[in-house]
């Protein structure tokens, strides 16, 4: 009989060390956890998977095929898949936006959602929740509830975009089990699709996160993952730049700002963000440079870690491990500078 992980639904098995899904034979029969999740729960220790992206992207295109609701968990700060995703909805779908508390307060809700109806149509609503703060969780179990196709509903997004914490908020808010979904600051947590029973009249089914290559998670040290989390509400930086400068994130890499501009950055109040001399200080001018023109109705995104906003055109040289992605997009939120 085949059995699978609890915390991230691999097929369990002991016969290969080195792959996913591993358990000691001698616990085999009593375990209902592979190895790589027990290490993850009870130690920290993240562990590479082995699967690609397009295993991840073959599930994503069978779940539309399924005619089910689905639910696209989405955190702002990592929308890299996001026009992949939505250009599979065919079947209804609910724009999720994760992390909610994280978000400043000066932010307006009202326009955030308007925002992603206006620029996702196909979406049968968009609401904004807080697995942490349990904010809106109950006006999304009714939209389920109204939405669904049958008893089954898909929890799909990018890895770690807060999937799991929602299915895990749904447990404990609406089911007397003590089941839960491993979860981590590190990608491709869940590897295989996962059902969770609500109710008699709901199941969801969580699936695994795509991999962003391009994320800058994807090309740090675990450490500075950790760093990077955004985990409380965020404190916008904000500069006043009168000539070229340079901001060093320690850690991280380099931002230089190239023209007169007043900016905000939108990013972990755990990184810090060093002033230095524009010509005199070299800090990591080793790393990848990408250089890029953003607008003032645009947002400088860095995947991943952080979104800037500014005044006026600006034009900025961004240091970085070789691989992160660094684009604009449309302004999401109101201005700070």
């Amino acid at each position: 009989m085949n059995k699978y992980c609890c915390g991230c639904g691999v097929l369990l098995q002991c016969e290969e060390p080195y792959e996913d899904g591993y358990v000691y034979p001698t616990h085999f029969e009593e375990t209902v956890m592979c190895r790589r999740c027990f290490r993850l729960k009870h130690y920290g220790e993240y562990k590479v998977t082995n699967k690609s992206n397009a295993f991840y992207k073959t599930i994503i295109k069978d779940i539309f095929r399924q005619q089910e609701l689905v639910l696209h968990i989405v955190d702002i700060f990592n929308m890299g898949n996001m026009d992949y995703i939505y250009s599979k909805v065919f079947s209804p779908a609910i724009l999720v936006i994760s992390k909610y508390d994280i978000f400043p307060k000066s932010i307006n809700e009202e326009k955030l959602i308007s925002y992603f109806k206006n620029k996702y149509p196909r979406y049968k609503e968009v609401i904004t929740i807080s697995s942490e703060k349990n904010y809106h969780m109950d006006e999304l179990f009714k939209l389920i509830n109204k939405y669904k196709c049958s008893n089954e509903v898909y929890v799909l997004g990018n890895t770690n975009a807060g999937k799991s914490s929602f299915i895990n908020k749904m447990i404990k808010n609406y089911t007397d089990k003590n089941n839960f979904l491993v979860t981590s600051y590190m990608p491709a947590t869940t590897l295989n699709v996962i059902s969770i029973k609500i109710n008699e009249d709901l199941t969801l089914l969580d699936t695994p996160g795509i991999v962003d290559d391009g994320n800058i998670v994807t090309h740090l040290d675990e450490e500075i993952v950790k760093l990077i989390t955004i985990k409380n509400e965020i404190k916008p930086r904000i500069y006043q730049v009168k000539e070229p400068t340079s901001l060093i994130l320690d850690k991280i890499g380099r931002i230089n700002i190239m023209n007169e501009s007043n900016i905000s950055i939108y990013i972990s109040n755990n990184v810090d963000i060093d002033k230095a001399s524009f010509s005199k200080n070299d800090k990591y001018k080793d790393l990848d440079c990408t250089k890029i023109k953003c607008l003032d109705s645009e947002e400088l995104v860095i995947e991943g870690l952080c979104f800037i906003k500014c005044s006026c055109k600006t034009k900025f040289e961004i240091y970085l491990n070789e691989g992160t992605d660094v684009y604009t997009r449309d302004k999401i939120i109101g201005s700070d500078v």
